[in-house]
């Protein structure tokens, strides 16, 4: 296991994850991860996760972090929610321990 500066941990399950999504994409494009989870409402407690591709330029310095070998920009929001929590890869999808 590995921990990011901001206290997100994360296995080398889920590096070798990234590393297959980061196959071919572009050198001015980073890997957005953003954790979501319902405070309120009938979807209170569920979570989330949404990936996208985001043009290097647009992900400020503070975000940018890398697991594995894949540079990554994690919203501050998802920082928190995501601190000292475990991020793996395990049966086919992304699993968060706490």
């Amino acid at each position: 296991m590995h921990r990011l500066r901001c206290g997100v941990i994360y296995t080398n399950a889920f590096a070798d994850y990234l590393a297959q999504l980061s196959q071919g994409a572009s050198q001015r494009q980073i890997l957005a991860l953003d954790y979501l989870k319902a405070s309120t409402g009938p979807k209170k407690g569920t979570a989330w996760w949404q990936i996208e591709w985001l043009p290097e330029h647009r992900a400020p310095a503070e975000c940018r972090f890398k697991i594995g070998s894949v540079p990554v920009c994690l919203s501050k929001q998802s920082q928190r929610g995501l601190k000292h929590s475990c991020l793996d890869w395990r049966d086919g999808q992304v699993v968060v321990r706490s």
